[in-house]
């Protein structure tokens, strides 16, 4: 069969869809016409601790382990709701057009040239859950798309409650201590995305950061596809938008 002929039959048998909503697209598209009118991708000047555009940053400068906050697409609307289908086991070929919109950004927006993709590990019983690990799934597509290695030498040690479910003052605490690196002498001395498809409060991927630190990393980037952003509380204290 010829080539042509094969992409449409492909085409037939298995539409393109979009990363968000899942409707079907013309081939080789990503988003539909709709999702990529509502969806609000992050561009131009950010802050390197939230990631958010300078105008919209409301995190109060606090001070974080990685050296720098970088993301794709804000988390909400559509993006909210691809992301959280993906994760469902909605339509994995989402997980491309993650990645690929991560490795852009990272392009535009990274200070160094990192050698190796670290991600936010999990426990079998997380995995297990979902039948799938999102997290190393999404850093392998990263790793292609980078031409970086993925390194597997970060590992969480126990379970605790899911972030979701605490008040924001207790998401530190939670994940305080239970993740460790597996191999420190791989890391002393490189530069790390460490890579996660949402970056909320930024606690989990914080520890992350302090423990490939603690091994002795030069650097560390908060790669995610998509970053939540924070809006001001009367007082001006920071509070996560839902």
């Amino acid at each position: 069969m010829k080539q042509p002929q094969k992409e449409k039959l492909l085409a037939v048998l298995y539409p393109a869809r979009c990363a968000f909503c899942g409707k079907v697209v013309a081939p080789l598209q990503r988003l539909c016409e709709n999702c990529k009118t509502e969806a609000e991708p992050i561009a131009g000047e950010t802050c390197m601790r939230c990631a958010m555009p300078k105008k919209r940053c409301a995190c109060g400068k606090r001070s974080h382990f990685y050296d720098e906050a970088i993301a794709a697409y804000i988390y909400d609307g559509v993006v909210k709701e691809g992301i959280l289908r993906y994760k469902r086991g909605g339509d994995r070929r989402a997980a491309l057009f993650f990645a690929e919109a991560a490795a852009n950004r990272y392009r535009e927006a990274c200070s160094f040239q990192a050698d190796y993709i670290a991600y936010i590990p999990q426990r079998k019983k997380e995995v297990d859950a979902r039948s799938f690990h999102q997290a190393r799934e999404l850093a392998v597509l990263l790793s292609k798309a980078l031409d970086i290695p993925v390194f597997d030498g970060l590992v969480k040690l126990y379970d605790v409650p899911p972030q979701k479910s605490l008040p924001h003052l207790y998401k530190r605490g939670n994940v305080a201590g239970i993740f460790d690196v597996t191999t420190p002498e791989a890391v002393a001395g490189k530069r790390f995305i460490l890579f996660d498809d949402v970056k909320t409060t930024g606690e989990t991927m914080d520890e992350c950061a302090k423990m490939l630190k603690l091994s002795d990393a030069e650097k560390v980037v908060a790669l995610s596809f998509a970053a939540t952003e924070k809006k001001r509380r009367p007082g001006g204290k920071p509070e996560f938008k839902k």
